[in-house]
């Protein structure tokens, strides 16, 4: 028998050819399997109820029928004791008083003992034995060999045993009183056959869980690895340094790595060449780093290194370590290569001395991750720049802080005077795939710089949205964009507007600032759906999710933006108020790459993502979609809608209601 606690799988032992099909009893989980004998318990209480009932009917003493339901009350206590005891106490962690498997056998021992008394009172009556058999499905919802051996062992001891000795009790036919055996032996195959549609479905239910759970951790391990070398990616990376920085101590460097000449390579031997070197500059770099310490590609021939517990001093000599692995020829295409890499590297107490002067707040860990790797990478190209192989981050290198914070001070002095005078809005219109109607667009802000001249979001939004220019900025977009829908509607055009919201805007005042800005603009929360990065709507924080909760609550849609980069905890989506994912475009394009392998990959993780996202009720948009050849594949991937130049470049507003109306064209396919 299986005795595993729920949630535990048991290991796949070798296993004789006659039994493979048999269940191999993998444990639910916690959560499913409390969901089930609850319900198991509900219906075991209703036979508390009915059968004395239904003994009374057959015109049986009263003390003999409640006999009936008082033996039933007795596994019903057994098997439930333990969650009435926690819903007394309103504690639903309160330590169980019993295992697991005896409180499903207890509820299983019931079910098949309330037909035994069924058959007993009804004197044998044929039609009361497939009580029996509606039974055995219920039982076997336990996924678990002790209940169901116990309930099969009482059917063949009430059958077999009693219906031996006391014939008129369990078979109602003159001739079962004078050859037992033969009825025995006729309810005993077709209780086996009900027995076996039931192990069957337990098979099916457990393989299928099997599998899920084999693609989940496919999943998860290509959305925190890099597919060309093993290693972890930029979403593991950033995983590990928050881990670090929040549980590790002030020691911490980083280190960003570029490789030198690795142009010449791709362009002059071929991207499948590079791609070769790449994976054994991987393996090299691998052999230079510490056990304990992060090494990760970050895209192209970019690495990135965490070092817990690691000065500036330590950092160098790992750094020193890394060139000299890379000093021998690596050998392409029977071509020995020389490669060499430019290091840069920072540590935590560099960070510190660095304070965003326009953050009133203590910051998080967000931004700490954000500076020490703008920090590395500045030190990288110092490096590059000097060609010195490796280089500390000297705040004097950064060449963009002064720029970026003269950029912060100028769009903190145009939101305080409103923003309307510089700061204008774009609407990207979102594409069904099925109809080609658009029925919602994204907002985007541009920013008209008195001296610089039209600004993309790229220019200044990022960096707003790790400071406390993030809320302001984020309420005007919020406002402006729900006035224009307004406006729209006036026209009778009915169209849902999109914002982006940073992950640091999601706090409880947010909810407020919502609900006022649709109160403001006289509209329902229907009409507005909020974007939130998927590190920012899965990262396990109870105040993001109570904020994402009391949103949902009023009416607003939420999305997932950039879906597909980290992953960090699909298990969140079950739980978390989601409506919508949006495919992050580097996942996107993949679907038309060059690499078949590649491509066939990418499209295999697409349709996976776009059939869990379905499973739970949710929809998915396709973001980046340029190209006739992308939206024939997102199309043929099942995403429901797309974006992307393909279809349309972002609107001002007095464009839009042409598309609305049907009057302008726009790409479907």
């Amino acid at each position: 028998m299986n005795h595993a606690a729920p949630g535990v799988p048991v290991r796949d032992t070798p296993r004789h050819a006659w039994t493979r099909w048999l269940p191999q009893g993998h444990a639910l989980s916690p959560a499913e399997w409390r969901r089930r004998h609850r319900w198991v318990c509900a219906v075991l209480l209703v036979h508390v109820l009915v059968v004395p009932a239904y003994a009374v009917a057959w015109e049986l003493p009263l003390l003999q029928a409640a006999g009936f339901g008082a033996v039933l009350a007795v596994f019903l206590a057994a098997a439930g004791f333990d969650d009435l005891r926690r819903y007394l106490a309103d504690d639903p962690a309160l330590p169980a008083w019993s295992p697991a498997w005896l409180r499903s056998c207890a509820a299983a021992l019931g079910l098949v003992v309330a037909s035994g008394e069924i058959v007993q009172i009804s004197s044998g009556w044929t039609e009361a034995h497939f009580h029996f058999f509606v039974m055995v499905p219920v039982v076997a919802l336990y996924e678990a060999w002790a209940p169901f051996t116990v309930a099969v062992g009482y059917v063949l001891f009430q059958h077999g045993i009693v219906g031996t000795l006391y014939p008129q009790i369990v078979f109602h036919n003159a001739t079962a009183h004078h050859h037992p055996w033969q009825f025995a032996v006729v309810h005993a195959l077709l209780f086996a056959a009900a027995c076996t549609g039931s192990l069957t479905m337990w098979r099916l239910a457990e393989a299928s869980r099997v599998r899920q759970g084999v693609l989940l951790e496919q999943m998860q391990h290509r959305a925190l690895h890099d597919l060309l070398t093993g290693l972890p990616n930029r979403a593991a990376l950033r995983a590990a340094l928050e881990t670090e920085l929040v549980h590790g101590d002030d020691d911490l460097a980083v280190l960003m790595v570029d490789l030198d000449r690795f142009k010449e390579v791709n362009d002059t031997l071929g991207h499948a060449c590079g791609d070769d070197l790449l994976q054994q500059v991987a393996v090299r770099l691998g052999s230079a780093v510490r056990d304990g310490d992060v090494l990760a590609r970050l895209g192209g021939d970019e690495f990135a290194v965490v070092l817990p517990g690691s000065s500036a001093r330590d950092a160098r000599v790992v750094a020193d370590r890394m060139r000299l692995a890379l000093a021998g020829d690596l050998v392409v295409a029977e071509v020995a290569v020389d490669v060499d890499a430019s290091i840069g590297i920072t540590g935590r107490r560099h960070a510190a001395t660095l304070r965003d002067p326009l953050d009133d707040g203590p910051g998080d860990v967000t931004d700490e991750i954000e500076l020490l790797l703008r920090q590395a990478d500045i030190a990288m190209y110092s490096a590059k720049t000097r060609r010195t192989g490796v280089a500390v981050y000297d705040p004097g290198d950064d060449e963009n802080s002064s720029q970026r914070l003269s950029t912060l001070a100028e769009l903190r002095a145009a939101l305080e005077v409103g923003g309307d005078e510089q700061l204008h809005l774009h609407y990207l219109p979102v594409v069904e795939i099925s109809t080609g109607s658009v029925r919602t667009v994204e907002a985007l802000v541009r920013w008209r710089h008195p001296t610089r001249g039209l600004l993309p979001p790229a220019a200044f939004v990022p960096a707003a949205a790790e400071t406390a220019l993030a809320e302001p900025l984020t309420a005007f977009v919020l406002a402006r964009a729900l006035r224009q829908v307004a406006a729209w509607r006036e026209e009778d055009l009915q169209v849902q507007v999109s914002v982006n919201v940073p992950a640091r805007c999601l706090r409880p005042q947010f909810v407020t600032t919502v609900l006022d800005a649709l109160a403001a603009a006289g509209l329902g929360s229907h009409c507005l759906r909020l974007e939130i990065t998927e590190g920012g709507a899965l990262h396990e924080d109870r105040t993001v999710a109570e904020v994402l909760v009391r949103l949902r609550q009023s009416g607003v849609s939420i999305s997932v933006d950039d879906f597909g980069t980290g992953l960090a905890s699909l298990s969140a989506l079950r739980t978390l108020p989601v409506d919508e994912l949006k495919l992050d475009p580097e996942l996107v394009h993949g679907l038309a790459g060059d690499d078949p392998l590649a491509r066939n990959a990418d499209t295999v993780l697409v349709r996976s993502i776009v059939d869990i996202a379905h499973g739970l009720s949710l929809r998915v948009v396709a973001e980046g979609v340029e190209t006739p050849a992308l939206a024939a594949a997102v199309a043929a991937a099942g995403c429901d809608l797309a974006q992307g130049f393909h279809h349309s470049h972002p609107l001002p507003a007095e464009e839009v209601p042409a598309l609305l109306r049907g009057t302008a064209p726009v790409v479907s396919g």
